[in-house]
């Protein structure tokens, strides 16, 4: 296996799986995330880390897996999330995330149960804008009545940070506590020194440790570079795929171009068939970069990621 060369880089990139895992897993990082981000009357004492996974309740209905769960002693649980790529309906796959938790309450059996439920809380760390949004650093969101803006519930939250808005950015650019927080997640795998703002958030001086590669083990080291391998490899592959595909599409496009082309107009008809082969050489890219993925021995839920393709699909493959 290439083993990849980190004598000059002093942190691991915390938007990997194995990153983003060694950081945000450890408790007391954890707690004062949550605290900057939500500013509780009361300080959060303690966390306990769930379950990632929410199996379903049948077999007709489908079940999650999360990066990290957690849940505070007065009940609010926390999804937990980095995304690196955008996948399609990314937006009703937040929904469907917290309406899954929210589910998970219910008191079977219990007659007496009055449908009071326990804030469930989503943090979405992205490496890509959203689409079909106002371009923002950070997005909370959360039931409200259109006609007033009155906050309906504050027991559903999601919120969103694209960390594209501070990579490469210089110290002066964070201006809020929060921002601290992602300056350092964005731009942390080119850092040669000392993780900044630990006079705001102390904090970070722990997170500096825990992701230098000096202080890592040889196994953890093992483990880094075999996450950044994969994603350095799906990353080969779909780029591949995603030049073939438009190879394909131009092709088809052309084809059906001349098709179409004989009722609406030579002109426009090229152009729309264009747009259908592309949109059709686009899926089968996403088909053979599952397949190929497979081969590779990826599990499900990280070809999920990659191709934005169901369960279902890649496991028909």
């Amino acid at each position: 296996m290439y083993m990849r060369n980190t004598t000059s880089q002093r942190y691991i990139n915390p938007m990997t799986d194995f990153g983003f895992k060694k950081i945000f897993g450890e408790k007391d990082i954890m707690i004062a995330f949550l605290t900057d981000l939500l500013n509780p009357e009361s300080p959060i004492e303690d966390i306990e880390f769930l379950d990632k996974d929410i199996v379903a309740e049948s077999f007709e209905m489908r079940g999650v897996i999360y990066d990290l769960r957690c849940r505070t002693a007065d009940g609010a649980e926390f999804i937990v999330e980095m995304q690196n790529r955008y996948q399609s309906n990314f937006n009703d796959r937040i929904v469907f995330y917290l309406s899954r938790s929210f589910s998970t309450q219910e008191r079977k059996g219990d007659h007496d149960w009055n449908y009071e439920l326990c804030p469930v809380y989503g943090i979405f760390f992205l490496n890509f804008r959203m689409n079909g949004l106002q371009q923002r650093a950070r997005r909370t969101i959360q039931l409200q009545v259109v006609e007033t803006g009155e906050v309906f519930s504050t027991k559903l939250k999601a919120f969103t940070f694209e960390l594209a808005d501070f990579k490469g950015k210089p110290l002066e650019y964070p201006k809020e506590k929060l921002d601290y927080w992602f300056y350092n997640l964005a731009n942390m795998e080119t850092m040669t020194t000392n993780l900044p703002f630990q006079n705001e958030q102390p904090i970070f001086n722990k997170i500096g440790s825990i992701a230098e590669l000096a202080n890592m083990t040889a196994e953890e080291i093992s483990k880094y570079h075999v996450n950044i391998d994969t994603v350095r490899t799906a990353r080969c592959v779909m780029r591949y795929e995603r030049e073939e595909g438009r190879a394909e599409g131009r092709a088809e496009g052309m084809t059906e171009g001349i098709e179409i082309g004989m009722q609406r107009g030579v002109a426009k008809g090229r152009e729309e068939g264009k747009a259908e082969g592309r949109a059709e050489g686009e899926r089968l890219k996403q088909i053979q970069i599952a397949k190929n993925l497979k081969g590779l021995n990826m599990s499900i839920s990280q070809i999920v990621l990659a191709t934005g393709l169901s369960e279902e699909e890649i496991s028909a493959l």
